[in-house]
């Protein structure tokens, strides 16, 4: 269980970086600065962390 709480954190890790890029992103840039997908993803990412949290403390 802990090899799949370690990858639900990698993917966690991963769409928090990528909502953070999402909202970083110049307005210069066309799309940029989508900031409805970005929360989604970001807000994925929180789940993700969530859920594996109990998977730590499993045997």
């Amino acid at each position: 269980m802990i090899g799949l709480a370690v990858a639900m954190d990698a993917g966690a890790v991963l769409s928090l970086c990528w909502s953070a890029a999402g909202v970083l992103r110049p307005k210069s840039v066309p799309g940029g600065g989508d900031g409805g997908r970005s929360v989604a993803v970001a807000l994925i990412g929180v789940s993700l962390i969530l859920l594996s949290v109990p998977l730590w403390s499993l045997p």
